[in-house]
């Protein structure tokens, strides 16, 4: 018998907190080897251009310069984990090429004793090149046939969708609504700028990594392939990162494998670290888009046909292309039960920098311009947008569409309920006087986001739990934590399953050598998946250790024991107990015909992809003179199912505001003839500490059957619906519908003087 509630839905402290507020935490850019080089890149200033001949002669001449590679003998590593499945696809992953498709791509890295002597080389490096016709905007990427930015063509990838018959839904409207929305190119601006890796090619063949991915696994797979490499020759080995939130889903574009193939060419070790600058200008950003959609309803507020037409820019490389507009599409489609639906997507290759994974993938684009046709259809027909949602969204019991399984858990109609009451929504609709020129509002938005993607991709999740002589538990699990609590979390579910203490689990950091496969850490996963396999090799684990201390305890079956706080006993007599620790020494140790590691493993892909469902209340204060918009208040309510760690969610639910806050008003990369204009924290505009609202996070638990302990995802969602709140409340405040992200003073006072 599992007696639960002794570490599941308490807050317990980061495993890994004392070592980041005390500075012991080692991160990528900390790390030092004997003998170690360091490398830079060498970028190209044209946005599509052939590189016809490189003369790295007096590079090469320069003391203290021990190797040089260039494009035309390092593969670049293309699409994601998706084409691992067959040898056939897997070869769409490597490019070797003669051609830079964005200002800042890899031409060439060079290897040195320092970081000047490395750049100086960089300096002696003359790059001749044929500039070719860049492209900028998706739309005429799409159209040109005669520029190819790759040579399949332009466009990346396309879907179309359809559910019931659009047109006959259409027919039932009596309300149309037709708009276009664009959104920005917005960066993941964490802490730790993404790209650093020090690669230590060893005499014997072995490669080690230590990189900051979120996919330490899948990462060996790319370098084994990019490199002619075994799998069992290369490690992968995953230090403390200061931050991700999707920028670290793979290898890094220039990064792991030209620091390889230098220390392949030196055995040394090789240490490469990215500037600000280069984060910001060369590495994967959130896909900017074009959302055309045509909403249709009746009267009574039945919402009966939606049609979606998405453009994608995907930058001069795809990587997570597929799975971005394949997540706009289940999420936009799964949240409504909508009968008739169309959906077309475009992915579109521009000579900017290539975009990919970043918190919420895809779902925040498709949740602007849908949650902003609700509440346009809510005011053309004159019903609260409140209830709109709670009339059309699709309940516990029916069928997702696109994943085609029933939904078990769903506490939307909570989370608006609950989020409602708190943000004091009926009240505060009510038009109030407003100060003079400062206008208030408040706009709500609900979401939908998938847990993992067990139906979409490759998706495992593994783990190993040892119990150790003296009564503690080993953790083995290669889930990355990117600052989330994963480690707590998983050790939380351990310790609850064998009865051991919290503070007696120890959790390993990610280690290709060590830790079992594992995806990675992204799609708000671990939790639910890497939650899914310790339970499972914990309750392993636990089985075998029953079995040994049925027979001390003179029982005869070990299902009638029970274990607590480091003591088992017979869950009928209470009294009848004995320590895991005495349990445990007498096996390993003290009895020498079965001294035997008690070891649980489990491994594979989670049962189902459960949707966690959210509700965000805005209020926001719009200046009528200057435009500007201030988010005074953000309630948000989201369903995780069960809340493991509810410190770790509510933590998860703000951070997510703030930078849906960010997406909605400040945050998105400008370019100028495919020139960077913001690459900085000055240019940038992150939300500062002043900046931040109050922001109320809500917890709802809706006990996701197929979830551990009921849980299921929250990183992602928590920030998907933030920036359609907060456009929702400035229409509220000011009649300025905006379709444009970010929504800047401009567009606020162009807005003004067309209402007038």
């Amino acid at each position: 018998m599992i007696d639960t509630g002794s570490t599941i839905g308490k807050s317990f402290k980061r495993i890994d907190g004392v070592d980041k507020v005390t500075g012991a935490a080692k991160y990528a850019t900390d790390l030092k080897f004997n003998n170690m080089l360091h490398a830079k890149l060498l970028r190209s200033p044209h946005a599509h251009a052939k590189v016809k001949q490189i003369d790295a002669a007096a590079a090469r001449k320069l003391p203290g310069v021990k190797a040089i590679a260039t494009i035309l003998d390092v593969p670049k590593v293309l699409q994601y984990w998706f084409f691992l499945r067959t040898p056939k696809k897997e070869k769409q992953i490597f490019l070797r090429d003669n051609v830079v498709r964005f200002i800042g791509d890899p031409v060439l890295a060079v290897a040195a004793v320092d970081e000047q002597t490395a750049e100086k080389a960089l300096s002696l490096v003359h790059v001749e090149y044929e500039r070719l016709p860049a492209i900028f905007d998706p739309v005429e990427a799409m159209k040109e046939t005669d520029i190819k930015i790759h040579e399949r063509g332009n466009i990346a990838f396309q879907v179309k969708k359809e559910l019931g018959d659009i047109a006959a839904g259409f027919k039932k409207a009596d309300v149309i609504v037709e708009n276009t929305y664009h959104t920005s190119k917005q960066k993941h601006a964490s802490i730790e700028p993404i790209g650093t890796c020090i690669a230590d090619f060893e005499s014997n063949g072995k490669l080690t990594i230590h990189s900051s991915t979120q996919l330490p696994h899948w990462s060996q797979h790319y370098l084994a392939g990019a490199l002619g490499l075994r799998l069992h020759k290369v490690r992968v080995i995953k230090p403390y990162t200061g931050g991700a939130f999707g920028g670290r889903c793979g290898v890094i574009h220039g990064l792991e494998v030209m620091c390889s193939w230098l220390s392949r060419e030196t055995l040394q070790p090789v240490k490469m670290s990215f500037t600000r600058a280069e984060d910001f200008c060369a590495t994967e950003t959130r896909h900017p888009m074009m959302i055309k959609m045509k909403t249709g309803a009746t009267r009574q507020g039945v919402l009966t046909a939606n049609e979606v037409e998405i453009l994608s820019d995907t930058g001069g490389y795809g990587t997570h292309y597929i799975g971005v507009i394949a997540d706009c599409m289940s999420t936009g489609i799964g949240l409504y039960n909508i009968e008739n639906y169309q959906f077309s997507g475009k992915a579109v290759y521009t000579n900017k920098s290539m975009c990919g994974a970043l918190r919420g993938y895809g779902n925040p684009q498709m949740n602007f311009a849908q949650e902003s046709q609700i509440d346009i259809i809510a005011q053309k027909i004159g019903m609260d947008p409140l209830q709109i949602r709670l009339q059309n969204y699709r309940k516990k019991g029916e069928m997702d569409p696109i994943l085609n399984e029933r939904i078990l858990s769903n506490g939307l109609e909570e989370c608006l309920q609950k989020g409602a009451a708190s943000s004091d929504w009926k009240k505060k609709r009510t038009r109030q006087p407003d100060k003079d020129y400062i206008k208030s509002g408040i706009g709500l938005s609900c979401m939908l986001h998938g847990t993992g993607a067990a139906r979409a991709l490759p998706d495992p999740s593994s783990a190993t739990v040892m119990i150790n002589s003296d009564g503690t538990a080993s953790l083995h699990t290669a889930a990355a934590d990117e600052g989330q609590g994963n480690r707590t979390v998983l050790a939380q579910v351990a310790s609850e399953i064998l009865g051991i203490e919290f503070e007696n689990i120890e959790v390993s950091q990610p280690d290709t050598d060590i830790t079992p496969l594992d995806c990675g850490t992204h799609g708000s996963r671990q939790a639910y998946c890497g939650g899914l396999a310790v339970r499972d090799a914990a309750m392993d684990a636990r089985k075998k250790m029953l079995v040994y201390a049925t027979e001390m305890l003179e029982l005869k079956k070990w299902d009638h024991l029970s274990v607590k706080n480091g003591v088992i006993f017979e869950t009928a007599n209470p009294g009848n107990q004995i320590p895991i620790e005495e349990v445990m020494r007498k096996t390993q140790i003290g009895d020498m015909g079965i001294c035997r590691q008690i070891i649980g493993t489990a491994s594979g892909i989670a049962p189902a992809m459960p949707g966690y469902y959210g509700a965000v209340f805005a209020e926001v204060e719009v200046n009528t003179r200057t435009g500007d918009v201030k988010v005074k208040k953000l309630t948000s309510a989201f369903d995780v199912g069960k809340a493991i760690n509810p410190d770790f969610v509510e933590g998860q639910i703000v951070g997510g505001g703030v930078m849906g806050i960010g997406f909605a008003l400040t945050e998105g990369l400008q370019y100028k003839d495919g020139h960077v204009l913001n690459p900085n924290f000055t240019d940038y505009r992150i939300l500062r500490s002043c900046d931040t609202p109050r922001i109320e996070p809500i917890i709802v638990e809706s006990n996701e059957p197929s979830g551990p302990f009921g849980a299921k995802g929250i990183g992602e969602g928590s920030m998907v619906n933030v920036a359609s709140a907060i456009s929702n409340a400035v229409f509220h405040a000011t009649g300025v519908r905006s379709k444009r992200l970010c929504i800047t003073p401009e567009q606020i006072l162009q807005g003004l003087a067309e209402l007038k």
